[in-house]
């Protein structure tokens, strides 16, 4: 005897709707990725922590959607192994920018010409006299800065030492300038070597 109770067959349409929508998130949060990746958006160290929380949020989306619906079919298992390999190269991809980050450095506030002799006297005393005589005093090593200051001298073969210009490339990379330079570099800011330049132009004669 039938039994009047009519069983029907699961409807899967809204699983496949299930799938598309979190197919889709897939490429929104692969392209977010990729685009913070990329362009270097100064503002990752934000964006990368939502994207690890999408990332972690979709993983799970897709272990559920897997574990509950019709795993036998092959285009469930091939939609869940893409999420879960898109959703793991997005959160690769991020911890290592996101490692690699640096905060931008901080804008220097401009000396003023006063304040740029003094921080250029600084250096040449604690720096610049390991090699050189200034104002009768430091080592023998390179030549004498009063006397390259008078022209008398030259640092470089075609050097300009006495041109504020030449001066400050010379003394922020030497071997950009010549390639045979002894003067190592100092990594000096660019206030730092505008100090200097302007202490040598006006001091150091």
């Amino acid at each position: 005897m039938a039994s009047g109770v009519e069983h029907k067959a699961p409807r899967e349409g809204g699983h496949t709707g299930m799938y598309v929508a979190v197919g889709v998130g897939s490429l929104v949060l692969t392209a977010i990725a990729f685009y913070v990746v990329f362009t270097q958006a100064a503002f990752r160290h934000v964006v990368i922590p939502v994207i690890l929380v999408l990332a972690a949020i979709q993983v799970f989306l897709q272990t559920w959607l897997f574990m509950h619906l019709n795993t036998g079919r092959r285009s469930y298992q091939t939609f869940f192994a893409y999420g879960v390999f898109l959703a793991l190269v997005v959160v690769l991809g991020s911890v290592q920018v996101m490692t690699s980050y640096k905060p931008p450095m901080p804008v220097q506030k401009p000396l003023t010409h006063a304040q740029l002799l003094a921080l250029g006297q600084q250096i040449v005393s604690q720096q610049c006299v390991a090699c050189h005589t200034v104002n009768g005093q430091g080592a023998t090593i390179g030549p004498n800065l009063n006397l390259v200051m008078e022209g008398k001298v030259n640092v470089v073969p075609g050097g300009q030492p006495t041109n504020p210009a030449w001066l400050a490339r010379w003394i922020s990379d030497p071997a950009a300038v010549w390639s045979g330079a002894k003067m190592p570099d100092l990594n000096l800011s660019s206030q730092q070597v505008q100090g200097v330049v302007d202490y040598l132009t006006s001091s150091v004669k």
